[in-house]
């Protein structure tokens, strides 16, 4: 391996994968600072939380320049499909440039990992997963076209010579992620129905859809590895290589409940309106440049998602 860096800055440290990688990277003894909008301004022994918006382009430089990061870890991002399109362009991909050109321009040594997601490859033919980095962009949302354009804009600043590397992440999951997403939603709902909170029915959208889901502990390892081994200029895929459909990961969460007979309730406001019926990733190069494979068993991923719920639920009464 490569020899370690003396700090890194994260923006979305405070984030779910964020927050595996801040403490990853402190584990190593990597001192970090972690930017978030959520930010606290706190500082304990190695770790720094920045609150701070991406888009206030002098205050990001002001970081910069103050920081000298050897590794950035660009996590930030707004991932709400149904939010403003305006704001995903400001966030996702405009905010991308002007903290490109930051690095560029006052610590043009530091290496930059851009966290790119799945969403970019959009739609694809059965014979096309799994997916490989060669795969062509088909976003069905503006989410995905701002990651898309974002990995774009990483790949124009390798090309003037900045060190950038990009990944492109599938289906996240594990403790700590927001039931926005469909894995922490069933999770809570279960969790729920087992404190008696609720009905004993799960809500469901669309569980035919397959994705490659990836535990977000093997995801944190990863980018760590992504930068300590891997090339700049390259593109990694972080994924499982396993497809699984919705509804064999709300079988996995119900066959670890205490509660039987849960009543599945199809509910058309969870359907996606641009869903994309298969994604399974490769992670072939990834595994060849850095070693990299993941760890964690699915269902030891299941268990620790339902168990983190279950706890959070207890907490929260």
């Amino acid at each position: 391996m490569a020899e370690q860096p003396c700090s890194a800055l994260i923006t979305g440290a405070a984030g779910f994968c964020g927050s595996y990688l801040t403490e990853l990277f402190r584990a190593e003894d990597i001192r970090v600072v972690g930017v978030d909008q959520v930010g606290s301004n706190a500082q304990s022994g190695e770790y720094r939380l920045e609150s701070l918006d991406l888009r206030d382009e002098a205050a990001v430089r002001g970081l910069i320049a103050e920081t000298q990061p050897d590794w950035l870890v660009h996590l930030a991002a707004l991932t709400n499909p149904a939010a403003p399109v305006s704001d995903l362009y400001a966030v996702n991909v405009f905010a991308t440039i002007g903290l490109l050109q930051a690095v560029k321009e006052l610590a043009p040594d530091c290496t930059v990992l851009i966290a790119g997601s799945s969403a970019q490859y959009g739609v694809t033919t059965p014979d096309e997963n799994p997916i490989s980095e060669a795969q062509v962009f088909r976003p069905v949302t503006h989410y995905a076209v701002t990651k898309a354009t974002q990995d774009l804009v990483g790949g124009m600043a390798s090309a003037a010579g900045l060190a950038v590397i990009r990944t492109r992440t599938f289906n996240i999951i594990g403790p700590r992620q927001s039931p926005a997403f469909v894995t922490a939603a069933f999770a809570r709902q279960i969790a729920e129905i087992e404190r008696g909170l609720r009905a004993p029915v799960i809500e469901v959208g669309n569980l035919a859809a397959q994705r490659d889901f990836l535990d977000v502990r093997d995801v944190a390892r990863a980018y760590w590895l992504a930068l300590a081994r891997g090339r700049p200029g390259q593109i990694y895929n972080v994924c499982s290589g396993t497809g699984r459909s919705i509804r064999e990961l709300l079988d996995g969460l119900l066959a670890l409940s205490t509660v039987r007979d849960i009543e599945v309730r199809r509910d058309p406001r969870r359907m996606q309106p641009a869903d994309v019926p298969a994604q399974v990733g490769s992670y072939d190069r990834l595994h060849a440049e850095t070693g990299w494979q993941p760890q964690i068993a699915w269902e030891q991923s299941l268990r620790d998602l339902l168990d983190y719920w279950r706890a959070t639920v207890i907490s929260n009464r």
